[in-house]
């Protein structure tokens, strides 16, 4: 998955150690990319057969309201990278859905588990600097926050597209949004 997210893997922030261990080996680029495809095919169902599937009135049917819909997965996508995936640094619950599985608790988890192993003392101080060097940039947006999150939610809208193009014929007034054809 991470040809994907070229912008990632390419960012200056990107560490081989650090990132590789929660966007590659714990499937960070994966989850990105599922939530991704979810998030797109629930908001194309709510148009095409919540605004699109009503006998009474076309009024929901039109480019604009799919354009809007097409913006609020976009945004959900982004919002869903960012506050499930990412995580927030202060969560106060370890437990919770925005810590348990984030990439803060897995930049945690991967300095115990590198420090545990009898590294030098050095070597634990540089770990423990970097652990704290992209901590600190996560929270004023650095990183690869913004790259992860941006990619998420343009991901999100291309897969909207595509499963627009699919599932328009299903509908009742929507077979012609975006486009008439196919």
């Amino acid at each position: 998955m991470d040809f994907i997210y070229f912008t990632v893997t390419g960012s200056k922030s990107w560490t081989p150690d650090y990132h590789a261990n929660f966007f590659i080996t714990e499937g960070g680029f994966a989850w990105g990319v599922v939530g991704a495809v979810i998030i797109a095919v629930i908001c194309a169902c709510i148009f095409y057969f919540g605004f699109c599937s009503n006998k009474d009135s076309v009024k929901g049917a039109s480019v604009t309201v799919w354009g809007i819909v097409l913006v609020v997965s976009g945004l959900l996508g982004y919002f869903y990278s960012d506050m499930i995936l990412i995580g927030e640094a202060n969560a106060r619950d370890n437990s919770g859905l925005f810590r348990t599985h984030s990439f803060y608790k897995a930049n945690e988890d991967y300095y115990i588990t590198k420090t545990k192993t009898g590294v030098t003392p050095a070597m634990a101080q540089q770990l423990a600097a970097k652990k704290e060097e992209i901590k600190t940039n996560l929270d004023k947006g650095k990183d690869v926050r913004f790259d992860f999150d941006l990619t998420t939610g343009l991901f999100t809208v291309l897969i909207y597209f595509i499963v627009s193009i699919i599932i328009k014929r299903f509908s009742r007034n929507g077979r012609a949004i975006p486009f008439q054809n196919p």
